[in-house]
């Protein structure tokens, strides 16, 4: 199964990656190191909502404007897994905020129409295989859908993951 159902937290435009999302100058000096998701969890868009961390439920859905997640390290993308956002769906973002949360197991979805077809609250579904987003009301927007290798690794976990259980099974396949 590859839809994701849940409640929206709505962000507008140019929501800033670093700055916004999370606050990479208190975790700058840790980067390059290993991630303390908790207190990347605990800052995340604490600025701009700062009920969302005790709020947050696991499976709850990221709707955004255009620009949204600029300026951003992987930081910003394991911070929103860790938060249990299942699926982040935007009007625009850069690639590479793209790449790094796929990497990291969570789907980013570019989907037009989506920041003015929903309310903070609402229970949204996104299909980030078909690229299908089911509104409130169940009029549907369209997304573009994710290749298969995109959803072999998101539903992986992310990259490493997904190429971890393929070398296993490889070197298994070999008699290793």
């Amino acid at each position: 199964m590859t839809t994701c159902t849940g409640r929206v937290w709505k962000f507008g435009d140019d929501v800033h990656g670093d700055d916004g999302i999370i606050e990479f100058s208190i975790i700058r000096d840790s980067f390059g190191k290993e991630f303390d998701e908790e207190a990347l969890r605990a800052m995340c868009f604490r600025r701009m909502r700062p009920e969302f961390a005790q709020q947050v439920r696991r499976g709850d859905i990221i709707v955004g404007g255009r620009n949204f997640a600029h300026h951003n390290h992987v930081e910003v993308s394991v911070a929103l897994r860790a938060s249990g956002i299942s699926v982040v769906v935007v009007e625009s973002c850069d690639s590479g905020f793209l790449r790094r949360a796929l990497n990291h197991g969570l789907p980013v979805m570019i989907c037009p129409g989506i920041h003015e077809a929903v309310q903070d609250g609402e229970i949204l579904s996104a299909d980030p295989a078909t690229g299908l987003v089911t509104l409130p009301k169940g009029q549907e927007l369209r997304a573009k859908p994710f290749s298969e290798r995109m959803v072999q690794v998101w539903q992986a976990g992310g990259s490493i993951p997904l190429l971890e259980r393929e070398f296993a099974a490889r070197r298994a396949a070999a008699g290793r």
